[in-house]
């Protein structure tokens, strides 16, 4: 997404409406990040585990959640992560239910804000209405009107990708915490997911890139986020009158 906008530049008509998609891309990419990760530090601490709070992650401040790669690939190829946030399961209250709330926590976080960002855009629509008819094409306050409408559309956009992203049960995502918590402890599919994992995941993320630049029909992991980030966009937009 990132780099479409910046390819945009050399021949958009209106160079400064594409930086100021740029601009508003940036810090709606540093909101879905860091709001997923603090999601799993607190409810992990909800939960018994301190170890978050301990090392310095129970907070927003995106410095502590920067995980330079992840943001480079969810900037670039639209799927990402920021630095994992350290949890100690053996803290938990109750094992299960805390590890089922704790992976649940950012792609729920990431869903509320979505949802939330939606109905935001949609007040900002209704109370610019008229303003907007009213302003100088080019003025600061047109610039100004699309940055925001910008923002809180990267807002829904990027955390729907993210949730998406990390609902996919291939180690060391949440899909996988969620899927090794509820199955059997000599579980084939955990087993593999803990040896090979990473790599799964690389590799799906690298060919689905390349098959990606060849067909966006051969790409099945984009095919798979484009129909969740679509459908759950229509649904809000629904609801909100969009």
């Amino acid at each position: 997404m990132l780099i479409s906008l910046i390819q945009q530049l050399a021949t958009a008509q209106d160079k400064r409406l594409v930086f100021i998609s740029i601009l508003a891309y940036l810090p709606a990419l540093l909101i879905a990040i860091v709001m997923h990760e603090f999601a799993h530090g607190v409810v992990a601490y909800w939960n018994g585990d301190y170890t978050a709070k301990m090392a310095g992650r129970l907070n927003v401040n995106p410095v502590k959640h920067f995980d330079p790669i992840g943001f480079l690939m969810l900037a670039v190829v639209g799927f990402g992560w920021a630095k994992p946030v350290p949890i100690d399961p053996r803290n938990f209250k109750d094992y299960k239910k805390g590890m089922i709330t704790v992976s649940i926590a950012g792609v729920l976080c990431n869903f509320v804000i979505a949802f939330v960002a939606t109905g935001l855009f949609a007040l900002y629509l209704v109370a610019t209405k008229g303003a907007v008819q009213d302003m100088q094409i080019y003025s600061a306050g047109y610039y100004a009107f699309y940055y925001f409408a910008y923002l809180l559309q990267y807002i829904v956009l990027i955390n729907l990708t993210l949730m998406a992203f990390n609902l996919i049960p291939v180690y060391p995502l949440d899909g996988f915490r969620l899927v090794e918590t509820l199955a059997k402890p000599d579980n084939k599919y955990v087993a593999f997911n803990y040896r090979y994992g990473s790599f799964l995941l690389l590799g799906l993320l690298v060919l689905s890139t390349v098959l990606g630049y060849i067909s966006p029909y051969l790409d099945i992991l984009g095919l798979y986020m484009d129909a969740i980030v679509n459908m759950l966009n229509s649904i809000f937009r629904a609801i909100f009158g969009i």
